[in-house]
């Protein structure tokens, strides 16, 4: 495990996403996965592992002399697991940013790390690559939500959109709310959908009546009810 480097220079107010170098934490009760884990995260540039192992104490004594400004944190732990870890380290002075690495996929769990402020989530069978790639978007400010997320919530939530009433929503319709929630502008979203900012403008007005919200708060409240939060990523 290499030394991480003198931590004075980490933000002391509220961190949102590490810039810079990475000082990793791996909360995770399986001392086999988190030392493969380990071995190759350490091996990044600008990427140091400064903690091992399911101890929270440890965890939070270190989160408040900011060494760690990034936790990989696995949702099934004893106590309160995962989702209790995140929710007291969120109250931290300066929280660090949280990527859930979890078997346990479901709409509820995503969008409950969404609620709580994890910037990413991926699955255990996710390979080492997609750790790295997920890493490298979180270091640009990004957030990064597995491929195989995205499969996973796929089926549930076209279910989902049927039971809750937004079967009248297109496909269009609810990957523009996605990514609107998200908080792409209409530059970002006009390339990604291969149409031109003001269509983008026009679509949203008519998607904001059509679900009857008025602001972007609204807007993803509304996205965050309905398990509509990176649904763009399964279509």
């Amino acid at each position: 495990m290499k030394t991480a480097p003198e931590t004075s220079s980490l933000p002391q107010d509220r961190v949102v996403t590490p810039a810079g170098n990475l000082n990793i934490w791996i909360f995770d009760d399986h001392q086999c996965f988190r030392d493969l884990l380990s071995d190759h995260l350490s091996t990044l540039p600008q990427t140091w592992v400064v903690g091992c192992g399911d101890d929270r104490a440890k965890l939070f004594a270190a989160v408040d002399r900011h060494d760690v400004n990034l936790v990989l944190l696995d949702l099934h732990l004893p106590d309160t697991g995962g989702f209790g870890i995140m929710e007291t380290m969120m109250l931290r002075a300066s929280p660090p940013a949280v990527v859930i690495l979890s078997s346990e996929v479901t709409l509820h769990s995503v969008n409950t790390a969404i609620r709580l402020g994890a910037v990413g989530y991926l699955q255990k069978t996710a390979g080492l690559d997609e750790i790295e790639t997920a890493l490298g978007q979180i270091r640009l400010g990004a957030t990064y939500f597995g491929q195989g997320i995205a499969r996973e919530i796929g089926a549930e939530v076209k279910r989902r959109l049927e039971r809750r009433g937004n079967s009248d929503l297109t496909t269009r319709e609810v990957r523009l709310l996605s990514r609107l929630a998200r908080g792409d502008n209409a530059k970002e979203l006009g390339a990604a959908m291969n149409i031109s900012p003001f269509t983008v403008y026009k679509m949203r007005t008519v998607l904001m009546e059509k679900i009857g919200v008025k602001t972007q708060r609204e807007l993803v409240d509304y996205a965050l009810r309905n398990g509509l939060m990176g649904w763009h990523q399964s279509v």
